[in-house]
């Protein structure tokens, strides 16, 4: 059934906590998969399509106006797992999420060093 997905979340819950079998229209990242262990059924004839792409599209001339800018979105990559991972926390813990993402960046330091160029 069509439906939205907040819906498709809360019958997912529901049947979860209910432990009843469910099927939902779902995709990743979303935090759905930070919160519960669902598994992805096989599409073998492609109705939901391939994965698709992430692109960055900066201004002519970006390069030599803001370098440092270019590098940082060349070494911005964060795993599927990653981004469910801070999608999850934004939806679990509530509150303001730029503050949640934040926290979230403390715990992940390591990831994130990778983004910023060496001087």
């Amino acid at each position: 059934l069509p439906g939205s997905g907040p819906t498709m979340t809360a019958a997912l819950k529901k049947a979860i906590d209910a432990n009843k079998p469910i099927v939902v229209t779902g995709w990743k990242p979303h935090w759905m998969f930070a919160r519960w262990d669902l598994k992805v059924l096989e599409d073998p004839k492609g109705v939901y399509g391939a994965a698709e792409n992430i692109h960055i599209v900066a201004r002519k001339d970006l390069s030599k106006d803001m370098p440092e800018v270019v590098d940082f979105l060349k070494n911005f990559k964060m795993s599927e797992q990653e981004l469910g991972d801070l999608m999850g926390a934004i939806e679990d813990k509530g509150g303001e999420p730029l503050d949640v993402a934040r926290e979230w960046a403390k715990e992940h330091q390591d990831l994130i060093k990778g983004w910023i160029p060496a001087k």
